[in-house]
């Protein structure tokens, strides 16, 4: 009976063992995310910004974990970077086939981020769908996802042009170089509203239902599961409560206002 008891202990105190470790290489966590992709994060200064920084910071702090938020350089380079294991997570982007290679992605999505073909004024009357692109030279910001349906159609594109920045993406289309630009609406609409561009580009074709995720790097979600599943039940209530709406919203006017500011 003493050596069941004196197991039993040795057992529980193993298994308290392991979860101390497990707890411990969980309390930090280090982040990045697209350095110009407004509201939901941007780069201002050397420091990240945006809603979903905000957010993700705020769900981590709750959860007692201390989040590094680094600026890692150009979009591909982020993701890149998760993808040899140097950050842990990265808020607000599409899932992927591609990308579920090296990321779990939450099961609730951040938010809804619309898609967008843009094209110069007075030039979209005859654009119905996708496949009326097929013979135009188009653009996409380097690195960026948009759905199963949008990517197949790009993939498939001979005159598809990756542009690092969706201010030289919008640059090639002012100067007749492509065609038209495929990008997520909230965005674009915020460039063209700090830049006063709504005269020359006009909305060609849209795409609701187009979703935006979090999404962990295999090695952490592998490592500590439960702040997975912790951080996506967090997010769900904050979601309900409205308040990503409103953090949305609130970055939104400071971005256009800083921007404005600055020109």
């Amino acid at each position: 009976m003493m050596y069941k008891k004196l197991f039993l202990i040795l057992v529980l105190l193993s298994s308290y063992s392991s979860n101390a470790v497990e707890d411990e290489s969980c309390r930090q966590i280090n982040v990045s995310a697209h350095p110009n992709y407004p509201p939901f994060h941007w780069k201002e200064g050397d420091q990240l910004t945006g809603a979903s920084i905000e957010i993700s910071k705020q769900i981590f702090e709750g959860l007692g974990i201390a989040a590094n938020v680094d600026y890692r350089g150009p979009w591909k380079r982020v993701l890149r970077t998760a993808e040899l294991g140097k950050i842990d997570f990265i808020p607000a982007l599409k899932n992927s086939v591609e990308r579920q290679q090296y990321l779990t992605f939450t099961d609730t999505a951040f938010s809804n981020n619309p898609v967008v073909v843009y094209m110069r004024k007075g030039e979209s009357s005859n654009i119905n769908r996708l496949s009326d692109l097929s013979t135009r030279l188009g653009s996409i910001n380097a690195g960026d996802k948009h759905g199963d349906e949008i990517d197949s159609f790009i993939d498939k594109q001979s005159n598809m042009q990756h542009i690092m920045g969706i201010d030289h993406n919008f640059d090639m289309l002012s100067l007749k170089r492509t065609d038209y630009f495929v990008i997520g609406l909230f965005v674009a609409e915020d460039y063209i509203q700090a830049n006063d561009l709504s005269e020359n580009f006009e909305v060609a074709l849209s795409f609701e239902g187009q979703l935006v995720h979090n999404a962990f790097t295999h090695a952490y979600a592998g490592k500590c599961p439960h702040i997975v599943e912790q951080f996506d039940r967090k997010l769900n209530e904050l979601k309900r409560q409205g308040k990503i709406t409103s953090a949305l919203i609130e970055f939104n006017r400071q971005w256009l206002k800083d921007s404005k500011e600055s020109r």
